[in-house]
This record gives structure tokens, sequence and C-alpha cells, in this order.
């Protein structure tokens, strides 16, 4: 899995806090498949909140960044410069997340 705005890692340890939350007590190798599903359902689910606050010219000022040489700072630029606070964006993203897949949600 490729992303540019959450590491694998990071979505990994939430992801395990959701399972370990859900399925309390039971061990986290049982739930490989779901753990790899909800990585990539939640990684989507961010991408799509940052990319819904973009117009359709700066999701194309974005991928140029993205299809050429860049660092980090080049995106942090990027988002200030739109006004759009990413901690904010991937918090309420993550909530919102997690209250689906204690549910049992489509996210599992």
């Amino acid at each position: 899995m490729e992303s540019y705005l959450a590491d694998e890692a990071t979505l990994g340890q939430i992801v395990d806090s959701f399972i370990a939350e859900k399925y309390p007590n039971q061990p986290l190798e049982d739930f490989a498949s779901i753990r790899k599903d909800a990585i990539k359902s939640l990684d989507h689910q961010i991408l799509k909140s940052i990319l819904g606050q973009l117009t359709k010219e700066q999701g194309a000022e974005l991928s140029h960044i993205l299809d050429g040489p860049h660092d980090e700072s080049d995106l942090e630029d990027f988002f200030v410069k739109y006004h759009i606070n990413l901690q904010d964006t991937i918090s309420r993203t993550v909530v919102d997340f997690k209250a689906a897949f204690l549910k049992g949600g489509q996210n599992e």
C-alpha cells in the first residue's frame, strides 16, 4: 500500500486499537484479513476526505507535486496554501471510521 499522507505503520496501529476494542482478549493474529482490509479502507477514506476538499484545479496541482520530485515540505506548503488542516481532517475521518468499524459496518 502506498499512501502519501498516512503511513501504513501508523494506520496499522490505529486499526489494531480498534480491533482490540471490538474483539477484547483475542489475539490480533486472528484478525489479519480484517486488519488488512481496514487499513486499506481507512487510508482510502482519509484520502477521500482530503481530496474532497480540493477544487479540480487544486487536485491537478497536487497531482503535479506528487508526480514529480518532492519532499514533505512541498505537501505541507500545498495544504497550508489552500487552508486545509490535514490533522483535523484525518482526526475526523479516523473518529468516523472507528464508529463504523465498532458497529460492524462496511469497514470491516
